[in-house]
């Protein structure tokens, strides 16, 4: 600035107007830092995983714009359904899911009704909402599809999903757990007998590997697992996903469910490093005589019953009369995935794998309510030809036999061999991470297939004629 010589230089008004500019340029600063601070406090807010807020309401971006939607009223819009439709879009009937509500209902999040500051925009999700969008999610219904039906934000049918699954999770009536008492396990072993030809009378459980499918775990995931990427492909069945041990009772019903390991891993190696393992382990943790009755992946013990390899004559009748009962924990694999479609088909991408644990998990509690509810699992209809259209469309399993049942009719589902999961079953039949030294450890005990094969030889049972039964 050139000043007149008749103007002399104020140097302390000159501070002072700089002073003055430094301040209000501060001020600037702060209002904008507390703008930030929000921002990031938002997509915190909105990061944080469902069961560890109390409330589901996280907040709105400053200037968000309210879009106008009509709530979905679901108790009249399951009224309004036939029991079939309702079936074929719920995967259970009317009974069930109002029982089921009643039961995880206590455990949801707050509906908002009660706001003391404000209302919610469009009105408050109610708990039958959030069950009516989590089980069509469950079903294999398109998210979008399902936020458009129920008049919500497009991204809230999953947030209603992982909010039932944290609701079944702390509902005691739904856990899953291995029977410890000895007369409970006698009743199970009590209908497995019921089931057998022959009457084997020794099993408590029938045990069985499935993969998960997944998409390609991110870097993220495996750094915290502890496993590298390659170590969830499954080579023999060309897709990335998880191993699932589960055993199950003679009604199908899962008993144990243990999702640790990733799909390249042996079902003996994720076995033998389980805690179910451990316990059958424990003197008298078992009745005397009875076992679990498993696949040729696991390895004999007293607490394992596996077939013959390469067998002939007794031995391949053994293994026939073993099969009848070891079978049904395929079936049991086989009633969760018709039942629930999104196992048809990778989990979402952006779904971590300790969440896909959660989901998984309780997808089998709900299995075991479902059977529970009807007594013996038969309420399974052919899925809404939409959720199969959309599960196709992802790249998803076709189930021809299920798939093709699509003629109005009211018909049940009911497992048979060609509804076998090849696409999902027998990836952990292999020795890739044991030797045979892991698996000779007990071939000194006294097995129970031993016992069974004599008791066989004994009483001359023979497995029927292949020939007769094509």
């Amino acid at each position: 600035m050139s000043r007149s010589g008749s103007d002399p230089f104020n140097y302390q008004e000159y501070l002072d107007e700089e002073e003055e500019l430094d301040a209000l340029h501060q001020a600037k600063r702060r209002k904008e830092a507390i703008i930030y601070a929000s921002a990031i406090a938002t997509v915190a807010a909105a990061s944080i995983p469902f069961g560890a807020v109390a409330s589901a309401h996280q907040g709105r971006v400053p200037g968000s714009v309210t879009v106008k939607r009509q709530r979905l009223a679901v108790e009249d819009y399951c009224q309004m359904l036939s029991d079939k439709h309702f079936r074929r879009r719920y995967r259970m009937g009317k009974e069930s899911f109002w029982n089921l509500l009643h039961i995880v209902g206590d455990n949801l999040p707050s509906t908002g009704e009660n706001r003391k500051n404000g209302c919610v925009p469009n009105g408050p999700i109610s708990h039958t909402a959030h069950l009516s969008m989590a089980l069509r999610i469950a079903a294999g219904a398109d998210p979008l599809d399902v936020a458009t039906n129920h008049g919500v934000n497009d991204n809230q049918p999953m947030v209603s999903f992982w909010l039932v699954m944290d609701a079944i999770h702390k509902s005691p009536q739904l856990d899953i757990q291995f029977p410890t008492l000895h007369e409970e396990q006698k009743k199970v072993a009590k209908e497995f007998e019921s089931k057998s030809s022959i009457g084997i009378s020794c099993c408590v459980g029938a045990i069985d590997g499935i993969l998960i499918w997944i998409h390609k775990p991110s870097d993220s995931d495996c750094d915290m697992l502890g496993f590298g990427q390659t170590k969830f492909f499954c080579g023999r069945k060309k897709k990335f996903g998880l191993n699932m041990q589960a055993v199950c009772d003679a009604k199908r019903r899962f008993l144990w469910v243990d999702i640790r390991y990733p799909g390249t891993t042996s079902d003996f190696f994720a076995f033998d490093q389980s805690s179910l393992k451990d316990k059958l382990e424990q003197p008298g943790f078992l009745h005397s005589g009875l076992c679990l009755f498993g696949d040729a992946a696991y390895a004999n013990s007293s607490y394992m019953c596996s077939p013959f390899r390469s067998a002939t004559g007794t031995q391949d009748d053994f293994n026939f009369f073993q099969s009848q009962l070891r079978i049904t924990i395929e079936c049991a694999f086989g009633m969760l995935v018709h039942r629930f479609g999104i196992l048809r088909k990778a989990f979402p991408v952006n779904v971590t794998v300790s969440k896909t644990n959660v989901a998984v998990l309780g997808l089998c509690k709900l299995h075991n309510f479902c059977i529970q509810s009807s007594n013996c699992g038969d309420d399974i209809v052919a899925s809404d030809f939409r959720d199969v259209s959309n599960i196709i469309m992802e790249g998803g399993m076709v189930l021809p036999r299920i798939d093709r049942n699509d003629d109005g009719s009211d018909n049940r589902w009911r497992y048979e061999e060609e509804d076998r999961l090849d696409n999902l079953l027998d990836g952990g039949q292999h020795m890739d991470d044991h030797d045979r030294t892991d698996r000779r450890r007990c071939r000194y005990q006294e097995v129970p297939r031993q016992a069974i094969h004599e008791y066989i030889v004994l009483n001359e049972f023979r497995r029927p004629d292949r020939r007769a039964s094509r």
